[in-house]
């Protein structure tokens, strides 16, 4: 068969189903190819390839199965750069694909070829793999290599750079792909290690992140969760793994929810389930907690060990695998009624600080929708109340986010990329700035008449920057309408794009303006240098007593 031709197949064997894009002369073979295997795999025209790079991370995030993006040479492959970046910071599953017709420049000649450049090493400190395919002989072998390194391990994003002969070219693949069964290693030592550990522990918690989402371990960690009998706080990106359930106290971080860093300020042993614990180790706010308290890291990438943190215990596992095998094991994981007691109170006296009115907005948005749609967000202050609403209104729907990278502008491509890899509605939440970077893609949804609706709110600023330039330089700098900001007229645009404005819709584009005072910030906020329980509005004397001596 044809390399693309190749490519196409082994995308189908691992049930990946569309791939975004924006055509260019070398990449065309590949696309002509995707295009004649309807329905079983479909290319997407995207509106920026920077969105396309998005929508193959939508996809990947919420279906686990490899997104997959294709952009030209040149300009179409660096606006693909800001998407590669999220999906290794967030650890998605994703092939980036371009393709050359000419030799690679020799270092220090700046263009051998028009648009053509060494993109490997461009991007190959923020891959798992970067490769320039030249050779038909290994070709077969490269892109097996390449989907299995995206999809094995802490997933992450391959970059592959095809010579455009090759899509074209007959290859040889007999007798390439070959499934190794891998024997399960036995974690029962360590599973009775940790079980020890919460047995002896006065005020275990577990503290779970993003790691469970990635590998597909949502129902068995709900029923570890269940046989443990522990109190749970999580990151903020994995706030939707319990949504309603008991024993789940809510989030930590700088704006996390109060009741979380209080129960973290008191607890004796940090069960770690796929949590990176980015914390500076020395940080007052949180490298103190270690001081009383022992931690139990459970990640699949050792490197992440490399993030030394006093009074800690590592175990490089599958997590997924982990706790499957503790659920077949008769441990005793002790009686712990009276702290949960106690993360009982602190979360009652606790739950409605800090509840500012774009909360409540979006609490009664959420309200709107049942439990199947799938809830994407921008960067920004929206995605922190967005956080804080999902908590305060007990919905179960996943909730996802571009985390480390923080991307600002993902939220449309993301959502486009979400709606294909489960074909349920989405509702998008994005600031007015972050939804001017992409806007362009509202035309795909309204164009393919996908079941998105773009929640806006808008405060007509940049709020989270503005908050925090009045915090240091006490004025605003193109954050505000007074200070060079300036948002359009987004019900003008909607209109002009094809959307429904002004309610939320499950069965066609809609966009919903919501406008906020510009003064909403962030809070509760810890500033630094404090405890993780001294968070700022501070709480009045006597009932931060109370509290903290529980």
């Amino acid at each position: 068969m044809t390399g693309a031709q190749y490519i196409v197949d082994s995308l189908i064997k691992r049930e990946v189903t569309y791939a975004f894009g924006i055509p260019g002369g070398v990449i065309l073979p590949l696309l002509y190819e995707m295009e004649s295997r309807k329905p079983l795999f479909t290319p997407h025209l995207s509106y920026h390839e920077q969105c396309a790079g998005f929508a193959a991370c939508g996809y990947a995030q919420a279906s686990g199965k490899i997104g997959v993006a294709y952009a030209t040479r040149g300009p179409g492959f660096t606006n693909l750069i800001t998407a590669i970046a999220d999906a290794y910071y967030d650890s998605l599953p994703t092939l980036f694909i371009t393709a050359h017709s000419a030799p690679c420049p020799p270092e220090g000649m700046r263009v051998m070829a028009d648009q053509e450049m060494d993109t490997c090493s461009m991007v190959r400190n923020i891959t798992k793999m970067a490769v320039r395919v030249d050779d038909d002989a290994t070709f077969a072998e490269t892109i097996d290599k390449a989907l299995s390194v995206a999809a094995e391990g802490r997933k992450g994003p391959v970059f592959l750079d095809i010579a455009s002969a090759l899509f074209k070219k007959e290859i040889t693949c007999i007798g390439i792909e070959k499934t190794i069964a891998l024997a399960k290693e036995d974690y029962s030592k360590k599973i009775n290690e940790i079980a020890t550990a919460i047995r002896n522990a006065k005020r275990p918690i577990i503290l779970a992140g993003d790691g469970v989402n990635q590998s597909n371990a949502r129902e068995v960690f709900l029923q570890f969760i269940e046989k443990v009998n522990i109190p749970v706080v999580s990151s903020r990106f994995s706030h939707d793994l319990m949504e309603g359930k008991a024993n789940y106290y809510g989030y930590v971080g700088g704006h996390g929810m109060r009741s979380a860093n209080f129960i973290l300020s008191k607890t004796d042993l940090i069960l770690s389930l796929g949590n990176r614990l980015h914390f500076p180790p020395k940080s007052e706010s949180y490298g103190s907690v270690m001081d009383h308290a022992k931690l139990l890291r459970v990640e699949v990438d050792e490197n992440e060990f490399k993030r030394d943190i006093q009074n800690s215990v590592n175990y490089n596992c599958n997590l997924s695998e982990l706790l499957s095998q503790t659920l077949d094991i008769n441990c005793d994981f002790g009686n712990h009624e009276e702290w949960i007691k106690v993360c009982d109170i602190l979360m009652t006296e606790l739950k409605r600080e800090d509840i500012n009115p774009a909360i409540e907005s979006i609490v009664s948005v959420l309200k709107q929708i049942d439990k199947n749609t799938i809830v994407v967000t921008d960067v920004g202050n929206n995605e922190f109340w967005v956080s804080r609403a999902a908590v305060e209104s007990g919905c179960e729907n996943r909730v996802l986010y571009s985390k480390s990278f923080g991307a600002l502008g993902c939220g449309l491509g993301k959502a486009i990329g979400v709606y294909y890899a489960t074909r349920k509605p989405v509702v998008c939440f994005v600031g007015d700035q972050g939804l001017q970077l992409n806007i362009q893609e509202l035309h795909f949804i309204a164009q393919h008449k996908l079941p998105i609706s773009v929640v806006l709110l808008n405060n007509h600023s940049s709020g989270m920057i503005r908050d925090r330039e009045l915090a240091v330089y006490d004025k605003c700098l193109h954050t505000t309408d007074d200070s060079g900001y300036r948002a359009p007229d987004f019900k003008a645009l909607s209109v002009a794009y094809g959307f429904n404005y002004g309610t939320i819709s499950i069965s066609e584009p809609s966009l919903v303006e919501i406008t906020l005072d510009e003064s909403i910030g962030l809070t509760p906020n810890l500033p630094r240098g404090k405890k993780c329980q001294e968070m700022q509005p501070a709480l009045n004397n006597e009932k931060f007593e109370y509290l903290n001596k529980l």
